[in-house]
This record gives C-alpha cells, structure tokens and sequence, in this order.
C-alpha cells in the first residue's frame, strides 16, 4: 500500500515512523499506539503528533481508512499454499519472502515516474552510473544493457577522494544514476548530491528506502525492496526495476533504439565465425 505522505518537511523521528510504518502497515494495524511507540523507541506524544501530521485524526482513524482499502493480495494467497504444504520451510520460504519484496516493490511503483526517469536519461548529455558494494552487479547490467542504444555512459568505479575523479567531469545537462541502498547515507552519495546542487545536474536514485535523506534529495526515486536492515538482502526486485527502466529507455525514439540493434545484429551475423556467441 502507497501512503503517498509528503516527507519533506517531516522530522527525523516522523521519517522513522513513515518508514516503519509504509513497510509494516498490516502489523500497525494490530498495534496499539504504546506498541508503535515502544518497537519505535519513541514517545506515544510523537506517535500521535505523526497521525495528525500526514492527514488523521487519530491512529484509530489511520485503522479505519487503512483497512477499508485493504484487498487480498497474491502474496496472502500463496502464503495460503505454501501453508498447507509440508515444504513451506528453507527455500520454499525464501520464495516467498522474494514475493513479497516484488509485490511491495509493485505497490510503490509509478510508470509515469519510470517515464520520467526515461526521459531525462535520453535527453541528457551524458549518464554517469555509481554504485557500491552489492549494487556493482546492478550497475554493470545497466550499464550493458543502455550501451547498446548509443547512449553515452560512464560507470563511476572510484570511492573516497578518486571519485572526484569522475565527479569533475560531471556537467549540469548529465544525469548521475544512483544505486544508493541502506538507510544510511555513504560520504560519496552526500557529495554527488552536493555537487548536484551546486552544478545543476539530475540524481535519478534506485533505493529501497521509502523515507530518507536520498529519496528528499534525488530528482527522481525508484523503490526496489530488498527487506529488512536484519534480512537477508534480495536484489530480485532492484533487478526487476532496472529491466523496466531499460524497456522504457528503449521505448523513446523507439525507431533510433531499433536501428542501433539491427546494426548490433548485422555485426553479430558479419563476425559470427570469428566471435561466436
């Protein structure tokens, strides 16, 4: 379920409780506002002062008009059948637990924000990619799949001061791709974010934060769920969204992506002896 709350002017403890809040929504709605407030570490002053803050009269009033939009779920119904099974353990858990991530990651997402992103990535100058970590495989995906459209690229590789390296090349009609996962910002997001302040380039930002300095701060945000901070970390549905963001840049200009792979394909067939695939 989309919330759609406004977080800009939101405080860091109502941040918390968004967060908390947007990916647990079915378990708040057993709570009562000592057990929000306790989970949270937080006052039930605070708790209450959030209701009112994001549009509610009360928690109660945030039960009521949560559930009455509340439908069956493909997630509910194949956790229905794996209950009454003998193998809902190990992988077939694990299985469903990836589902899940999917079908939270489909609850936040927007296509016109996907053709947005689509938009400003062909329009612009030149794409840089960066990533850390467990995201290089996302941004080496990316990075292949968009090559082959003629987009001009660069995979941003450096951290610490080297990635100033890359940093001084950056103009403000580039767009910086940001694979920024985990709830605390790193020192070189907050200095791609500082720079784009102070050049004017775009930050197109691929979290699984729903409430954080990152989705405040980027142009644009795309959600992929990966669980819980305690969780195994699953890159099924970031994967997902990186395919649909290659699908919708494919789909501008569709006449010019189509040519760039007719030439890949006439290559593929004149050296297919030489480089076989």
């Amino acid at each position: 379920m989309n919330f759609n709350w406004s977080t800009a002017d939101m405080t860091q403890s109502q941040q918390k409780i968004a967060e908390y809040v947007e990916r647990h929504y079915q378990t708040v709605l057993l709570y009562t506002e000592q057990e929000l407030a306790d989970t949270l570490d937080l006052s039930i002053a605070s708790i209450s002062r959030f209701w009112r803050f994001v549009g509610y009269k009360n928690m109660k009033d945030f039960k009521k008009k949560t559930t009455q939009q509340m439908t069956p779920t493909p997630a509910k119904k194949i956790e229905t059948i794996l209950s009454q099974t003998e193998t809902a353990n190990g992988i077939a858990k694990n299985f469903h637990t990836v589902i899940n991530h999917l079908e939270f990651t489909a609850e936040q997402f927007s296509e016109e924000r996907l053709n947005e992103v689509s938009i400003m990535i062909n329009q612009s100058h030149k794409v840089y990619i960066y990533a850390q970590g467990s995201s290089i495989g996302l941004q080496e995906l990316l990075y292949f799949r968009l090559a082959r459209y003629g987009l001009s690229l660069h995979k941003m590789v450096n951290n610490g001061s080297e990635l100033l390296e890359d940093m001084v090349h950056i103009q403000s009609n580039d767009v910086v791709i940001l694979f920024a996962f985990g709830r605390k910002a790193l020192v070189e997001e907050e200095v791609i974010f500082s720079q784009a302040k102070a050049i004017g380039y775009k930050v197109i930002a691929v979290t699984d934060q729903l409430v954080s300095a990152i989705t405040n701060q980027a142009d644009i945000t795309l959600f992929g769920s990966r669980g819980e901070p305690w969780e195994f970390h699953s890159m099924v549905a970031p994967t997902l969204i990186v395919e649909m963001l290659v699908i919708a840049v494919s789909s501008y200009d569709k006449k010019s992506k189509l040519e760039q792979l007719e030439k890949l394909q006439t290559l593929r067939k004149q050296y297919k002896d030489i480089l076989p695939r």
